[in-house]
């Protein structure tokens, strides 16, 4: 018998008891869908983090006090670092007046704070920084202009608000011009943000943008939180770090006490973490294809039980024992990739509708996890099929034949 011939025998087979087939299947089904879906939203929840990273600038640099002795998100301050410096917003000023492949510096101070404009008030994050931050961090104003280098130098009581403020404060009221209280003291609204929404768990309507001269008055503060740094093109990224840590560690009397962290860095250890996640339950959803697997064995034995006259019949009329393991391991392996083929449409039929009724969920479907997640349905078969196949080729005919 042909291959050919053997699969025609096992969808007939299969066929004739479509309730337990279906049922066989389910197990299959489920695994395949759930390792598709799952590595899906891995990936794209990927794509999601690398997209917002691209949204907040290009080719950055982040630059924070302490030495850390790993490079990444995680980490923090060598214990027992001796002489460290503060970062200072003379030391953002010598980044972007010195070094060559710099062409913007941000010094940032952070701070919570009651914001309140007449009988309406709320709590939100105050970020201190310097005119360039709208063309470093790619946020730039709906309304209004930003605050420029002469606020800065001055210390003026001046402030960019995002969207969600002026909404909460200002209703449908113009905000421009008008003053509002940052931790009681008063500023002028000059500027509101385009709308950003949230992005890596902050959200960036909820800000409120000042001098960095004024919120180191208003924190009480002689040194900055960081200093996001934009090198000129992606290709000067490394050569930024170097220059940067050098000219601080030149700034800082020869200590190297400062951290340099690339966009592409923070990139990395998140997807390093996302990647963990991802095959940590893919290999959980796994577990359900060797389950349905187990299945898959278990019908097979009872098909073999049975269809034992069937085989003696065969074995009688010439049908070797290889074709008879043949036909049996080809209806196991048919039964696996028929499910794992359902599981693959109906993994295909969740991003659809999800994306339809969730557009912002990050669901991003990969050849590879497609073809993964069905080779290994089509190994399940071939494993847990081997047994019952090799049970019925090796059923003596005349045993077989007596079989009521």
């Amino acid at each position: 018998m042909n291959l050919l011939e053997s699969v025609r025998v096992a969808f007939d087979a299969l066929t004739h008891n479509k309730l337990r087939t279906g049922l066989t299947m389910l197990g299959i089904i489920i695994g395949v869908f759930a390792v598709i879906s799952l590595v899906s939203l891995g990936h794209g929840a990927q794509a999601y983090v690398a997209d917002k990273f691209a949204s907040l600038g290009s080719n950055l640099l982040l630059v924070t006090p302490g030495k850390r002795e790993t490079k990444g998100i995680g980490g923090g301050p060598v214990i027992g670092a001796q002489n460290v410096h503060k970062l200072t917003i003379e030391d953002s000023s010598a980044i972007r007046r010195r070094l060559p492949s710099v062409t913007g510096a941000s010094p940032i101070i952070f701070g919570l704070g009651l914001i309140k404009y007449e009988n309406r008030s709320r709590n939100t994050m105050v970020v201190g920084t310097n005119e360039e931050f709208p063309e470093v961090r790619n946020l730039r104003p709906q309304i209004g202009s930003f605050f420029g280098a002469d606020d800065v130098d001055a210390g003026r009581r001046v402030v960019a608000i995002g969207t969600l403020l002026q909404e909460e404060l200002f209703r449908d009221e113009n905000p421009l011009g008008q003053w509002i209280e940052v931790l009681g003291t008063p500023y002028r609204v000059i500027a509101v943000m385009e709308h950003r929404g949230q992005s890596l768990g902050l959200d960036l309507d909820d800000l409120v943008f000042i001098p960095v001269s004024s919120a180191r008055k208003l924190f009480n503060s002689d040194g900055l939180t960081e200093i996001v740094v934009q090198a000129r093109t992606e290709a000067d990224v490394d050569q930024a770090v170097v220059e940067v840590s050098s000219l601080l560690k030149d700034r800082h009397g020869g200590v190297e006490d400062v951290t340099v962290v690339t966009q592409t860095q923070m990139l990395d250890t998140l997807s390093t973490i996302l990647d963990v996640l991802t095959v940590t339950l893919a290999g959980i959803a796994a577990i359900s294809l060797i389950v349905g697997g187990i299945g898959i064995m278990n019908i097979m034995l009872v098909s073999v039980r049975e269809r034992t006259r069937e085989i003696g019949i065969r074995k009688a009329v010439g049908a070797r024992g290889r074709d008879i393991l043949a036909q049996f391991l080809v209806e196991s392996v048919v039964l696996s990739v028929a499910g794992g083929a359902v599981g693959v449409l109906l993994a295909f039929l969740t991003q659809v509708v999800a994306s339809m009724v969730l557009p912002g969920l990050p669901i991003l479907i990969t050849p590879w996890a497609v073809v993964l997640a069905v080779s290994f349905s089509a190994v399940i078969g071939v494993f847990f099929g081997v047994y019952p196949a090799r049970r019925a080729s090796n059923l003596d005919p005349i045993l077989a034949l007596r079989t009521e």
